[in-house]
């Protein structure tokens, strides 16, 4: 029994007629990663219409097992019997929205891995990017207006180019939309939107056995759909599609690290700093006239975070929360005192790492105006400290 003696195109013709059309939407369709087979303006499983033809050509065998038989192979015999055929992903693409009870959930409607947190579905298309707050990787909450951080893919050792990480490039360099799906703690995998990737950088991050190695950080913003026509230009200018070459920071120090080695680490990212700004990334402002069009340093977030060593940079903090931050470092938010947004300047000599009760002050406290001044010059001499 082989599904190369499928040869006769009636046979399917009369097996598609036992066949029940495909109705996404019905409780319990069952459309799971199918391919399917395309008459009329109608959808059948391609592994079913298979099955049941070969036992119509040979009505002295039993059918082919369906379990046996592959969506891909199917659909490749009944398209040499010269009929259509297709994936359920590119006859139904998850909506915007779309809700899912795990990644298991999603793999049987569309199919692709399971697993991996890069990955196409059946049929190829659009690539999709999976952030789990629960799960090992550092991502940033999605958001609807800035730019946020999707970490790559792989879990020991440090991150290469390859496979996802590669993927994910590429949709960069080529200004393709990307799907971002999201699940909150204890929540569900939802459609959240469509992103455009704008950069790429290294980071330092811990792996499954709590070493440090490079991990990518892929800088996201969400855009309206795929079409590149509909994103917005604050986005479009913001996307570098040109040639990234990787440039490790430099290594966090270590907790017991002493002060001279943390200033010499702070100095080392000032280097980093100067040398992004001459290349164009990194230590700019924002171009002129348009609001939240504005490029951010990762290198710049962490050296103040380094000069910050854990602990709130305003000296009339009134303590730190009694939490830490998922990875057991301090929970600090690194704040512009001049919104970059409104041409303040994205470098460690203006920024200043803060709890969250001391940047909600400076945000929206009543006395703001003067909590920014003392800050800025806050921000300024604790950078003259540590780079002398």
């Amino acid at each position: 029994m082989s599904l190369k003696e499928l040869t006769s195109r009636d046979a399917v013709l009369t097996a598609v007629q036992q066949c029940d059309v495909i109705d996404p939407g019905a409780a319990g369709a069952g459309f799971t990663r199918a391919f399917v087979l395309e008459l009329d303006g109608k959808y059948y499983h391609a592994e079913k219409v298979a099955s049941l033809a070969y036992k119509v050509q040979h009505p002295d065998r039993d059918k082919l097992p369906v379990s046996a038989l592959t969506g891909e192979a199917a659909a490749r015999r009944l398209s040499r019997l010269g009929f259509a055929s297709s994936t359920t992903t590119r006859v139904w693409p998850p909506l915007l929205g779309a809700e899912y009870s795990n990644r298991t959930a999603i793999r049987n409607a569309f199919g692709g891995n399971g697993v991996a947190g890069i990955t196409t579905f059946l049929g190829g298309g659009a690539l999709n990017i999976f952030s789990d707050e629960e799960g090992p990787y550092a991502d940033e909450p999605p958001d609807a207006l800035n730019p946020f951080e999707y970490r790559g893919e792989g879990r020991e050792g440090n991150q290469k180019l390859l496979r996802g990480n590669l993927a994910l490039d590429t949709a960069r360099r080529n200004l393709e939309a990307v799907r971002y799906w999201y699940r909150p703690a204890g929540g569900t995998f939802k459609f959240t939107t469509w992103v455009a990737i704008l950069s790429r950088t290294q980071v330092w991050s811990p792996d499954n056995n709590k070493k440090l190695r490079l991990e990518y950080a892929f800088q996201v913003m969400a855009v309206p759909g795929p079409e590149l026509a509909t994103w917005p230009d604050r986005v479009r200018k913001l996307i570098d599609d040109g040639d990234i070459k990787d440039t490790p920071p430099p290594q966090p120090p270590a907790k017991n690290a002493t002060s001279s080695q943390r200033k010499k680490t702070y100095q080392d990212y000032l280097r980093l700093i100067d040398k992004s700004s001459k290349a164009g990334r990194g230590g700019r402002k924002p171009s002129k006239g348009t609001r939240n069009l504005y490029p951010r340093s990762r290198a710049v977030r962490d050296a103040v975070l380094v000069r910050a060593d854990g602990d709130c940079e305003n000296d009339r903090c009134t303590g730190m929360p009694f939490d830490t931050a998922p990875g057991g470092k301090a929970i600090l938010e690194v704040d512009h005192v001049d919104d970059l947004a409104l041409s303040g300047l994205d470098h460690p000599s203006v920024m200043i790492a803060l709890c969250p009760n001391c940047h909600a002050a400076k945000t929206r406290g009543a006395n703001r105006a003067a909590i920014k001044r003392r800050f800025r010059d806050r921000a300024a001499e604790l950078h003259r400290k540590a780079d002398q």
